[in-house]
């Protein structure tokens, strides 16, 4: 179905740096924010990358515990790049019908340097599929950015159950069309985004965020339902990581209720805890550093606030988590160890 969203949305966007509060009746919004814990799901898998090896790695959790993970293989690498830079990091794990995805960005950082890598960097995203969450296969680039973008980085998705399709996004920062070379000035990191089916294309590429003069990066959804989000980003005018709140989907007016998360982090992932009605956990990436994830947690995510733990994940760079049943589990743990 071809169509462009991005139109639709051309007013919101036009309005980026307007934060409207969205007004919701008091018991609707009691309805919307009372996310149930899902009972099906026992367990969590982490899916990242290492500073020591810019490949995809996975972590199970000690059943339902958010924060207790061991790494699964040995600790060595699920699969490793073959296509593009050979390097992948700020890694999403994306849950399809039957089939899984794993989105990258396409960064050997130790072959370039930042400023390289963000003028002329790789515009496409990688991309393994599973039926299984054993079995990753089907490694591809997909491009996501026309010549004027300078790179594409921290690739993720969420679920448009009203359009049958998912809204993928990254960040990009685009230079003028006639400024080939990228020598010129560009935009800062904007959210972009498009819509897939099967993350084998992207269509109808467009502007989701932007706060210039500011970088924005490293976008999350935490899903409420079909039209309340939580998203979570790096930038945006702040240092660190920040929540903005909506309840007109993803196309509509969003509120910030609350201050910066934490300074000095980005690459930011929520997730919701499959035990406590309402609960979040917030896995973050110290910038700059290879110290690993540090967690947060909220019992009411839609309030912008997050509380720091003590937990601290060393081995594990920006990547997501995935809730998982019991049979998931149970594959995981015979094919990979724990």
């Amino acid at each position: 179905m071809k169509h462009s969203l991005f139109t639709v949305a051309a007013f919101f966007l036009s309005c980026a740096h307007v934060f409207a509060v969205p007004q919701v009746p008091g018991p609707l919004q009691d309805i919307l924010l009372q996310k149930k814990a899902d009972s099906s799901k026992v367990g969590y898998l982490a899916v990242y990358w290492k500073t020591a090896d810019e490949s995809v790695y996975f972590a199970l959790s000690t059943n339902d515990d958010p924060l207790g993970f061991t790494e699964l293989n040995g600790g060595n690498h699920i699969v490793s790049p073959t296509l593009g830079t050979g390097a992948v990091r700020d890694l999403s794990i994306i849950a399809g019908d039957g089939i899984w995805y794993i989105l990258g960005t396409d960064l050997n950082i130790g072959e370039t340097n930042w400023s390289a890598a963000v003028a002329n960097g790789s515009r496409a995203i990688v991309v393994w599929q599973s039926t299984d969450l054993v079995n990753w296969t089907d490694e591809r680039l997909v491009t996501a950015e026309g010549p004027t973008a300078g790179c594409v980085w921290a690739p993720d998705a969420v679920w448009l159950p009203q359009y049958n399709e998912f809204f993928v996004h990254w960040a990009s920062p685009l230079y003028d069309e006639d400024d080939t070379s990228h020598t010129g000035t560009a935009t800062p990191l904007l959210i972009r985004g498009g819509i897939t089916t099967d993350f084998t294309t992207i269509e109808d590429p467009g502007t989701y965020i932007d706060y210039s003069p500011s970088d924005t990066l490293d976008l999350s959804f935490l899903q409420i339902n079909e039209t309340a989000f939580v998203r979570i980003h790096a930038g945006g005018g702040i240092d660190g990581i920040i929540a903005e709140v909506g309840y007109g989907g993803i196309w509509g007016d969003w509120e910030r209720p609350a201050g910066v998360i934490a300074a000095d982090y980005e690459g930011p992932y929520p997730f919701w805890d499959n035990e406590v009605d309402g609960k979040a956990w917030l896995l973050s990436d110290l910038v700059g550093g290879g110290a690993g994830l540090r967690a947060w947690e909220s019992a009411d995510p839609t309030s912008g606030v997050f509380d720091s733990t003590a937990s601290a994940l060393t081995y594990m760079r920006h990547g997501s988590v995935l809730a998982v049943t019991q049979e998931q589990y149970d594959a995981l743990t015979s094919a990979f160890g724990a």
